[in-house]
């Protein structure tokens, strides 16, 4: 590289700019002679920065060599802290006393050994992911715009309808790069334009009732309960629903995780932040109303005897276990108890597929 003021700009120089700019400085140092001694400094990838593959390169002692021990524990941190198990691009510079390298494990020199290795490299971890935990908080997800030309089919006049040839329907062809990939499982790629003609006055007319039969049909029979308080509750989901949202939801491709609470997703050529916590209470809520009293059933090889779990429960919650005054009181409670839900049994049964 030519002469520089700075190792970023040697960075800027030999890879490029866009691996420069999405660059965070990185320190460590250890000087306890019991566990190491190394000073660190260096630079890595943020959440901006993708590649295919990891590019590391190390210096230590001012000297280019390789330490796949170090390379792999890296590589670890990223694909653990960041979405979509990113390879980072990474520098580092360490300086350690020469009595501490190795050199000879390798033919060439190139591959070496630190002392108290283990130790410095779990150091090195956790300030690696630290700094990626923080630069993970605001991620920039650039969109790529396309502007209407004079030329372009949705902006015609209207006229009257000509039949088009062969090289006319060649000419509208979106070409690949103005176009994006929202179906993941289909490897060779389902691509939409980002324009898109408007639609039709028939998909303007999309409602409810529409979609409803498909619904209805896709339920399975077995998996509706009988009882009317809950057949109730899921007339009263099967009313209420968002037609617009179950489409995103049922056609959304999942992109990563923004923190610990969002994810997100792509919907034909929208991005959406998806509350994955709310997602799920009502995803199990709607589960259990529509599997209600058909839910697989555990049998006991032999019956459990029910007076006896009460008297294990009683004596689990009793705080005093000096004496046995209470055992006379304990064992009547176990008594009604049991006999209370000897007369529940039948409902037990029918609502919780609990058979006594």
């Amino acid at each position: 590289s030519v002469a520089t003021s700075s190792r970023l700009d040697a960075i800027r120089c030999v890879y490029g700019m866009s691996v420069a700019k999405n660059l965070m400085t990185i320190e460590a140092s250890d000087n306890d002679p019991s566990s190491s001694v190394f000073e660190m400094e260096g630079f890595i990838s943020n959440s901006n920065y993708t590649a295919k593959k990891i590019t590391m390169v190390l210096f230590i002692n001012n000297r280019l060599v390789d330490c796949g021990a170090l390379k792999r524990a890296i590589e670890v941190v990223y694909s653990a802290t960041l979405p979509k198990a990113s390879k980072p691009f990474v520098y580092m510079s360490i300086v350690l006393p020469c009595e501490h390298v190795d050199v000879n494990i390798h033919p060439t020199k190139r591959e070496v050994s630190l002392l108290n290795q283990e130790v410095i490299i779990e150091k090195i971890q956790s300030i690696v992911e630290s700094r990626l935990r923080n630069s993970n908080d605001s991620r920039i997800f650039q969109e790529q715009t396309l502007e209407q030309s004079q030329s372009s089919p949705l902006v015609s006049q209207k006229s009257s309808p000509q039949i088009p040839t062969p090289r006319s329907l060649k000419s509208e062809k979106v070409p690949v790069h103005k176009m994006v990939r929202t179906d993941a499982l289909n490897p060779a790629g389902s691509l939409h334009a980002y324009l898109e003609a408007k639609p039709s006055s028939q998909s303007e007319n999309f409602s409810l009732a529409s979609i409803r039969p498909s619904i209805k049909q896709r339920r399975n029979p077995k998996e509706t309960a009988d009882l009317t308080s809950i057949q109730e509750l899921v007339n009263e989901i099967d009313s209420n629903y968002h037609a617009g949202l179950l489409d995103i939801v049922r056609h959304c491709t999942y992109v990563g995780m923004a923190d610990d609470i969002f994810a997100l997703v792509q919907h034909n050529t929208h991005l959406y932040l998806a509350n994955v916590v709310n997602l799920s209470k009502e995803l199990m809520y709607q589960q259990v109303l529509r599997r209600f009293a058909h839910f697989n059933a555990i049998q006991l090889s032999e019956p459990a005897p029910l007076s006896d779990l009460i008297l294990l429960a009683l004596k689990e919650e009793d705080l005093d276990t000096e004496g046995d005054e209470n055992d006379d009181l304990k064992e009547k409670i176990a008594e009604m108890n049991t006999q209370l839900l000897k007369q529940k049994a039948e409902m037990l049964d029918e609502y919780f597929g609990i058979y006594i």
